[in-house]
């Protein structure tokens, strides 16, 4: 009985071998074009995701790049604020060992405080800070702060005369402008 239900009933493979076949058609030219129309689509997505893929991964290297320099910058703002907390202290010790008498600089505890001052300025060189601020130097107000003006007849206008307080900075940070004493021209 099964036998002849499958007789009777004809595959869907034997459906279409009964079906006569028509070459040169109209409609295998259309589903030639369409199928033709479809691999351009299909290409032109790919086409579209490969560049979204590209401009992701340039995006991405870009966020890295971005995120490695905020760090940077953050790192050193943070190594400048601490910085700027300890210079008072290094500026103490140099005003104290500037007024050491002379019949006492060989006092052990004279030479402590020196071997102290020596090593917190090593500390310093060590991180990339260094003094700025010289007598002798232009005058530049990125690095400086004029506290007050000399007359000179000496020393070209503009120069450095003194050094109040001497400055710091971080590589191209300054934590703290050096305050200096400027030339200026006699008056007439």
């Amino acid at each position: 009985m099964q036998h002849d239900r499958q007789q009777q009933e004809p595959t869907p493979l034997q459906q279409t071998a009964q079906q006569p076949e028509h070459v040169g058609e109209p409609h295998d030219a259309d589903v030639s074009t369409q199928f033709q129309q479809q691999l351009a689509e299909e290409q032109q997505k790919a086409e579209e995701y490969l560049d979204l893929l590209r401009r992701t991964q340039a995006d991405f290297v870009n966020y890295r790049r971005r995120v490695s320099q905020e760090q940077a910058e953050e790192r050193i703002a943070t190594q400048s604020e601490l910085l700027s907390h300890l210079l008072p202290v290094l500026d103490d010790i140099g005003r104290a060992l500037a007024v050491v008498p002379p019949d006492i600089i060989k006092h052990p505890w004279v030479q402590g405080l020196l071997l102290v001052a020596r090593r917190l300025t090593a500390q310093f060189e060590q991180l990339g800070v260094r003094q700025i601020g010289a007598c002798g130097e232009p005058f530049d107000p990125r690095w400086h702060e004029a506290i007050a003006t000399e007359a000179s007849v000496d020393v070209p206008e503009g120069t450095i005369l003194h050094v109040v307080q001497p400055g710091y900075a971080l590589g191209e940070r300054i934590i703290r402008p050096a305050q200096v004493v400027v030339a200026r021209p006699p008056s007439p």
